[in-house]
């Protein structure tokens, strides 16, 4: 990774390295954020920032997330604050939408090595400075340790390689400085050659029983793979950086996933998948190459959990979802029990959300709970296109900062629609709570709760709103000064017992 000036960290006087989130110039025109990763001890760290190339006033700088309640102080160029916690910081230099005035801490543990370990550059001479592509040595060296009780380990260093199949039975554990990273001098090997037709950089399919661990990373190099090849192959293309399919008991912990083609993390088809304090960062930028950055994308699966992790992504940060075929087999497999709990996220588009494929009966038990969405276009969302019943949602405690300029802009979009307007089935939103959920500032349009068509019953999409709180003031009605009162004809409810 190249050298992420105009930054200099330091974390109790030990300068810290700042990585930039794609390895390209900013010569192809995409503005690329800064990130860097102090441990944690469990005492409080002094963390000093030297701004270089450029002067912020007092009035461009903010850290978030405001619940974390830190306080800093400018002093010249640097800036300077304390935290006693694990967790992610985005500090802001200008108050504009300028990536490269921006930084990212993660705040993380200490990586831990495993005990019965087996050292891949040791055991099966792969090279790790990022000079040889070694798909063949680290494929089988993940075929070894299936089943073996054993720990695969990646030491420090860089790993090219095409795509990988990790097997069932298996522990993989990252370095904190070790990279996994997709070659692009040839793209076929990320091609799916079966029924799925979905391509990958990591493929976790027909497997159980795998633990990825440690601080290291997967990196799908996708910024280089949409800027070398052309738009009309990858519009073909939608390589994943990780696809779990058909797929269980699948636990991710502390991992960065960096830089994929298209969606980052799909889950689909499969049960029992936890991300805890993971790392998810796409290209902040669309263009003409780079399109639908999502991050996680639960589809037609259930018992998901993704927790104490941060997301900055080009599209949807979490998105629930069952894609598929309208009269297809695919709808029987629906998404259901799904947790998303204290995340640090920054979109484009939508933070949390369900939609907006829905080609399944239902999606269901879906809980987004004590997340801080940072930036984005849409804080929350419900858009059902494609039939399905979504039931027992609920929206709690997640609290909003600041927008990002989309297309929506309007904090809350909830709708029922159809793809197809002569085809497509009409679904229903009901049994929805949002409770005590936050935004710091007013979005600049309104919040949207809308049936597009008539023959919906206002009871189809029904939502009750429990201590809403928007600029710090309670919202306890259908307020057209929240609402945009044109495009709400649902059944909404406000609950503000609690106060």
């Amino acid at each position: 990774m190249v050298n992420g000036q105009p930054f200099d960290v330091f974390a109790d006087n030990n300068k810290i390295e700042v990585y930039e989130q794609n390895d390209l110039p900013l010569g192809l025109g995409l503005s690329a954020y800064k990130f860097a990763r102090i441990p944690y001890q469990g005492k409080p760290i002094n963390v000093k920032i030297e701004v270089r190339n450029f002067n912020f006033e007092n009035n461009d700088w903010s850290i978030s997330p405001k619940r974390y309640k830190i306080k800093g102080v400018k002093s010249g160029n640097y800036l300077s604050f304390n935290i006693n916690r694990l967790g992610y910081l985005v500090i802001r230099f200008k108050q504009n939408k300028d990536f490269t005035k921006q930084l990212v801490l993660f705040i993380e543990k200490p990586d831990q090595l495993p005990e019965n370990r087996v050292d891949i550059v040791n055991t099966y001479s792969v090279d790790n400075c990022g000079y040889k592509n070694e798909t063949k040595k680290i494929q089988a060296a993940l075929n070894d340790i299936s089943g073996s009780g054993k720990v695969l380990y990646f030491p420090p260093g860089t790993y090219k390689t095409f795509r990988l199949n990790f097997k069932s039975n298996s522990h993989i554990h990252l370095d904190k400085n070790a990279r996994i990273l997709a070659d692009t001098s040839s793209l076929s090997s990320y091609f799916s050659n079966d029924e799925l037709g979905l391509n990958s950089f990591i493929l976790i399919k027909d497997a159980e029983n795998i633990i990825i661990s440690g601080l290291g990373v997967l990196d799908g190099n996708g910024t280089q793979i949409c800027t070398l090849f052309n738009k009309e192959l990858l519009s073909a293309l939608n390589i994943r950086l990780l696809l779990i399919y058909r797929s269980k008991n699948i636990d991710f912990n502390g991992v960065l996933l960096k830089d994929s083609a298209r969606w980052n993390t799909h889950i689909l088809q499969s049960n029992q998948v936890n991300f805890s304090y993971c790392k998810l960062i796409n290209n902040p930028n669309q263009n003409e190459y780079l399109v639908s950055l999502d991050g996680w994308d639960p589809d037609r699966s259930k018992n998901i959990l993704i927790e104490k992790c941060f997301g900055w992504t080009g599209d949807d940060a979490v998105a629930i979802k069952c894609t598929g075929a309208e009269n297809s087999k695919d709808r029987i497999f629906d998404s259901e029990n799904i947790k998303v709990s204290g995340n640090v996220l920054l979109t484009k588009k939508t933070g949390l959300k369900i939609g907006t494929e829905t080609f399944c009966s239902q999606i269901q038990n879906i809980v987004f709970e004590n997340n801080d969405i940072i930036e984005s276009d849409r804080v929350m969302g419900i858009n059902v296109r494609d039939g399905a019943f979504v039931q027992n949602v609920t929206f709690r405690n997640n609290h909003a900062e600041f927008l990002f300029p989309d297309r929506k802009q309007n904090g809350m979009n909830f709708y029922i629609t159809k793809r197809n307007s002569n085809t497509s089935v009409l679904g229903k939103i009901q049994k929805v709570s949002i409770e005590h959920c936050t935004f710091e500032h007013v979005f600049p349009k309104k919040f949207v709760f809308y049936r597009h068509y008539p023959e919906t019953a206002e009871t189809d999409l029904s939502v009750t709103i429990k201590d809403l709180v928007i600029d710090g003031k309670l919202v306890d009605d259908f307020s057209p000064d929240f609402f945009d009162l044109a495009k709400n004809n649902a059944q909404l409810i406000f609950d503000n017992s609690d106060h």
